[in-house]
């Protein structure tokens, strides 16, 4: 299915789960794709809370990663990535990140109106000024044919892809590296289990779709995470942990799932 190596996680879900959508999720999935692309980066700092504590302390920092410079960011990612824009060189404290972005976007109605502007998924929603107004997010008939159409084609993947990581990896690495970041979106999906790929399958895949996709894809992004051992092994046996992170850390910023003054979000068609 194209379209999904063309968007990201939350434009998937505010295409396929529409009157479901929840602002926690929308940016999880963003920072987890961001991380994937190594467009931003998770660092740890082993040090003292102060120059008399006899304990080292694990700091967790996000950065800007290798991929910062040659990505062209989505509207909604640009609240991930403004920071390092204006000081590429910042380091900016975990739970201070989250606290942040949350700060920024301004609540679920706002993040999805940046979410939607996208060109991928723009003429899959109704655009006037008085769903605008009254803050309804609705999808136009292809939107919602292409909505269910999603669904059943990753609830296809999400059942086969435990079989097929055993039994045939190159029809697997080709289903997940066509989906990109949307592998989050999977349930089924062993992380661990990647890691067993012939990096040989790699080769072929690059060769495969040289000419199908530009150099500067987010496809060659993905590709880049399965290359680097060190980055794979670091990266997926972290999941869990900075999933359980984010969801803590977004929690105790009190982030709104509304606009302010808006008593209720929204709905969906």
């Amino acid at each position: 299915m194209k379209i999904l190596s063309q968007i990201t996680p939350a434009e998937t879900l505010l295409i396929k789960d529409c009157d479901d959508v929840q602002l926690k999720e929308l940016m999880k999935f963003t920072f987890m794709d961001l991380l994937l692309k190594k467009v931003i980066e998770i660092k740890e700092i082993d040090k003292k809370a102060h120059p008399r504590d006899p304990y080292l302390r694990t700091y967790t920092y996000v950065v800007a990663g290798k991929n910062f410079k040659a990505y062209t960011p989505k509207n909604h990612e640009t609240i991930f990535l403004s920071p390092f824009t204006k000081s590429p060189a910042i380091e900016i404290l975990f739970k201070n990140f989250i606290k942040m972005v949350c700060e920024t976007t301004n609540g679920i109605w706002s993040f999805i109106k940046s979410t939607r502007s996208n060109t991928e998924i723009k003429p899959y929603f109704k655009q006037s000024v008085l769903l605008s107004f009254f803050k309804l997010n609705k999808r136009t008939q292809d939107g919602k044919k292409l909505g269910s159409e999603i669904a059943n084609y990753l609830n296809e993947i999400d059942n086969r892809i435990d079989h097929l990581l055993h039994n045939d990896q190159q029809q697997a690495l080709e289903l997940i590296l066509n989906i990109g970041g949307n592998i989050f979106l999977l349930k089924n999906l062993d992380f661990q289990l990647l890691k067993t790929i012939d990096k040989a399958l790699l080769n072929e895949q690059k060769v495969k779709h040289s000419d199908a996709y530009e150099s500067d894809s987010d496809w060659w992004f993905y590709i880049e995470i399965f290359e680097d051992d060190y980055s794979f092994d670091s990266y997926f046996e972290s999941i869990d942990d900075t999933l359980d992170a984010f969801d803590s850390e977004f929690d105790i910023s009190g982030c709104s799932s509304c606009d302010s003054g808006c008593n209720s979000c929204g709905g969906c068609d």
